[in-house]
């Protein structure tokens, strides 16, 4: 197993979460400034702050940030967290956001994969485990540092597909294959 400085995987993770946050926010935010359900709860900020891996992110990425026991890090303007947001911060789409329920099956399959690049960055990446799973400092040390950052440059790839298939340029190539690597494409029967 390559051995790689923690701080290094924590810089590339969060720059791939700041991009994903900023296309979730671009593609789901008219949406969601409106709604009046808010899907965030504390209790899913939690993992940000019993995760090694995610309290070094947000401490790199998040400073000031500050939790509130009932709130979680949801502030009136909304999520105080640049990067460090535990993956079902970008996982959950429902029916109201435009992109996730386009009847435009390669923008559906965009929209899915999007928001599950975080998920997909840190499967697997200590044994079985996800990597925000890492809850002792001892787990970093056991992060297989070749298969998550092979893992980021597959999330990486598929997030130049995505923004390019959701403004509606069609990328040249297999924009389906790197997006299949992330999440299967929504089934077509009815």
């Amino acid at each position: 197993m390559q051995v790689l400085d923690i701080s290094k995987l924590i810089d590339r993770y969060g720059l791939l979460e700041q991009q994903v946050r900023i296309q979730m926010e671009l593609r789901c935010g008219a949406s969601c400034s409106r709604c009046r359900r808010v899907c965030c709860r504390a209790h899913f900020c939690a993992e940000a702050r019993e995760s090694a891996f995610l309290i070094r992110v947000v401490r790199r990425f998040s400073p000031n940030a500050e939790f509130d026991p009932h709130c979680g890090w949801l502030s009136p303007a909304g999520c105080t967290l640049v990067a460090g947001r535990p993956p079902v911060c970008y996982e959950f789409l429902c029916n109201d956001i435009p992109d996730a329920v386009s009847m435009d099956l390669d923008r559906r399959h965009a929209m899915l994969a999007l928001s599950m690049l975080i998920t997909h960055a840190g499967r697997r990446a200590i044994g079985g485990r996800h990597l925000v799973e890492a809850t002792r400092d001892a787990d970093l040390s056991r992060i297989n540092t070749r298969r998550f950052m092979a893992r980021l440059d597959e999330a990486e790839a598929a997030l130049a597909d995505v923004v390019a298939v959701l403004d509606g340029r069609r990328p040249e190539g297999a924009a389906e294959n790197t997006l299949s690597r992330i999440i299967p494409p929504p089934r077509t029967d009815a």
